[in-house]
């Protein structure tokens, strides 16, 4: 299979993004419609969140975008509360905990409620609020990330692994739905074009199972080839996994298994 030179992928645009992101919203109606019982309390990969946590941080999410004034809020508190944690994952820590002790059946109808009306606030807002940029002090190499990027490329990827990440704690197997390909492409993309390549060799990246595909990363010939689970090595790129397996040449492998993303 040729490889995609992933510096041509280029980014996805508005609309195609609101795919994604409906997408993932639908599935995740279904997804939490068919949780039972504890599964609810299951805990998951992300440190002491259960099913339940989870859940209210997505919800913490839409409700960030439907109130402007909700992130610094929240962005404060977690810098009070959580003062040994990194701003950002304090901050994702307030949005579950606001939410935590909601009975289920509100969850659900308070998940469906607020994307529902966050998804429709993105698509509305002005290309001037989109480029508007916030300070992120604990993504290594990410300082600033535009308000349209985060809509647009990070809410769908998050709601799309933490799918997975409750599809694990439940014991479910993860499908990873229609726009896999294209929203696993945007990641390589952003693998290829953020700091965390640097002066890393280019590769040839295979990306096996759901959203796999054939990427060629960085410049010049490439040094070797590396290949591994699509789903897995977005795990390992989030921080979910720091032992990815990854086969093929040494210098590929761990050039390819030390990116970090912000999901």
């Amino acid at each position: 299979m040729t490889a995609v030179l992933a510096g041509e992928i280029g980014r996805a645009g508005r609309e195609r993004c609101r795919v994604h992101r409906d997408a993932e919203i639908q599935a995740w109606h279904e997804l939490l419609a068919s949780l039972e019982g504890t599964e609810w309390q299951r805990r998951t990969v992300c440190d002491a969140w259960d099913v339940a946590d989870i859940a209210g941080h997505l919800i913490g999410q839409a409700e960030d975008v439907i109130k402007p004034w909700s992130f610094p809020r929240r962005f404060r508190k977690g810098k009070r509360v959580y003062p040994g944690v990194p701003r950002f994952d304090a901050h994702m820590m307030v949005q579950a905990d606001e939410h935590r002790g909601t009975p289920p059946a509100e969850l659900r109808a308070l998940f469906d409620r607020t994307w529902g009306k966050a998804t429709r606030s993105i698509s509305r807002n002005p290309e001037l609020i989109r480029r508007v940029t916030m300070k992120v002090d604990d993504i290594p190499g990410f300082d600033r990330l535009a308000l349209g990027y985060v809509w647009d490329i990070l809410l769908a990827r998050d709601l799309w692994m933490h799918r997975d990440d409750v599809c694990q704690a439940v014991g479910r197997s993860f499908d990873a739905g229609p726009y896999a390909e294209e929203i696993v492409a945007q990641v390589v993309y952003d693998v290829d074009d953020g700091p965390f390549w640097g002066e890393r060799p280019a590769v040839v990246l295979e990306l096996t199972g759901q959203g796999g595909g054939t990427y060629r990363l960085g410049r010049g010939e490439p040094v070797g080839s590396a290949a591994v689970d699509a789903v897995s090595y977005m795990r390992t790129i989030s921080g979910r996994d720091d032992e990815p397996v990854v086969s093929g040449d040494p210098v590929a492998a761990e050039a390819v298994a030390t990116c970090r993303m912000p999901f």
